[in-house]
């Protein structure tokens, strides 16, 4: 008898689903370490936007009425946000690969802003309020 050596269709097998079932499992860990990164560089982006406004506020005397007064080219004041460090949607927000997207709304009684942004890992809308303003108030999205 001649003795052979090798594997068996069944051992091989098996090691292609395990092989397998860690590939799913380390890409499963890597969506949610990239959908968190993309939650935390979007929620950080948020405050510096409620903190320029809220500076804007301290040094104009009111609420900006456009965002745009916030992204004015040459601005050196201390209120000034990079136009291209976001994207501002008028609409609802829904979350895409590759960008942060952010609703900017004035709200009244009491007067104030909102900031929202796309939370990646829930898939749902997370706000910051600047001023008065509430979960209660009544906020317009502001396009410009």
């Amino acid at each position: 008898m001649k003795s052979e050596k090798g594997f068996t269709i069944v051992e091989l097998l098996i090691v292609i689903v395990v092989i397998g079932i860690l590939a799913a499992i380390v890409v499963v860990a890597y969506n949610g370490v990239t959908n968190r990164a993309k939650t935390t560089k979007a929620e950080s982006t948020a405050s510096s936007i409620t903190s320029k406004v809220e500076a804007y506020n301290a040094e104009i005397g009111n609420y900006p009425a456009t965002y745009s007064l916030l992204t004015s080219a040459g601005t050196t004041t201390s209120y000034y946000v990079p136009s291209n460090a976001y994207t501002l949607k008028a609409t609802a927000l829904v979350g895409t690969d590759g960008e942060l997207l952010f609703n900017y709304a004035s709200c009244v009684t009491p007067t104030g802003f909102r900031v929202s942004t796309w939370n990646y890992g829930s898939g749902a809308v997370a706000h910051k309020y600047v001023g008065g303003a509430t979960a209660a108030s009544t906020c317009t999205l502001i396009a410009s």
